[in-house]
């Protein structure tokens, strides 16, 4: 009969926290409270589920649809990777110019009463093309001058010409900045005048107004705003004619120093 009252008496605070216990506890839980109304030690139970494996590659594809990539608007503005040399001077690689200087023929002969003087050349260029290779076209009114002293006295004679060269330009670079350039090639030439200290003499009779040659020229082109600053010096050379009564003939290279510049001409 104790051994019945004591177990009784044992169990009843047992009983007691059970009921006081909420319907929902797991028997996980009432296990833990009857640990802990013993003073049993016990470990915490973890109340997580199981581990979850997870693909690498579902994280990654889903960390990409989560990272928005901005959307950039086309620009009609070209960049500055794509700009060609030629757009820095338009696309129609036709440029023309304007070309000055002085000219001084020298004698491939000895003339003991002759001696070159200074005389001036202006005219117009026009060049086609956008390559290292190019046509340039070129019109120039040229007066070439010749100091003479004789027995007779001292005079200076002159000859203004028309002179149309065609030249094969070869250049170096490209038309965004400096350029080295060899202009060679045929031009024809056209005395339009004489004169003698200045005073004009009649050569409407006079043979050889017409003549031909070749030229060659070396220069630099630099750059300087939508164009280039030309500077040039140039050699003309003329076979002659032997009936000719002009005193430019062909012992004579027709040497010019000029300086110009050339302006792009629309554009494509």
């Amino acid at each position: 009969m104790k051994s019945c009252s004591y177990a009784l008496f044992l169990f009843l605070p047992l009983n007691t926290c059970l009921a006081q216990a909420p319907a929902t506890q797991t028997p996980n839980r009432r296990q833990e409270l009857y640990d802990q109304y013993n003073s049993y030690s016990t470990k915490p139970v973890s109340t997580t589920g199981a581990p979850v494996s997870v693909s690498t590659d579902s994280i990654m594809e889903a960390q990409q649809s989560s990272v928005s990539k901005p959307v950039v608007p086309p620009s009609n503005e070209p960049n500055e990777d794509q700009w060609q040399p030629n757009t820095a001077v338009g696309r129609s690689g036709v440029r023309i110019g304007f070309r000055g200087g002085v000219t001084y023929p020298a004698f491939t002969d000895i003339r003991p009463t002759s001696a070159p003087g200074l005389g001036f050349v202006g005219g117009i260029t026009l060049t086609l093309g956008q390559g290292i290779v190019s046509f340039q076209p070129e019109v120039n009114y040229s007066r070439y001058t010749v100091r003479n002293n004789s027995v007779f006295g001292a005079n200076t004679q002159a000859v203004d010409k028309v002179e149309v060269p065609l030249f094969l330009k070869i250049a170096t670079g490209t038309y965004a900045g400096n350029r080295f350039f060899v202009n060679v090639g045929p031009y024809g030439s056209y005395a339009a005048s004489t004169s003698i200290d200045g005073k004009k003499v009649a050569i409407s009779n006079a043979k050889g107004r017409f003549g031909f040659g070749v030229a060659a020229g070396i220069g630099f082109a630099l750059k300087a705003g939508p164009g280039h600053i030309t500077i040039e010096g140039r050699g003309l050379y003329s076979p002659g004619n032997t009936e000719s009564s002009l005193p430019i003939n062909s012992n004579t290279v027709s040497g010019q120093a000029t300086l110009g510049y050339m302006l792009p001409l629309g554009s494509r």
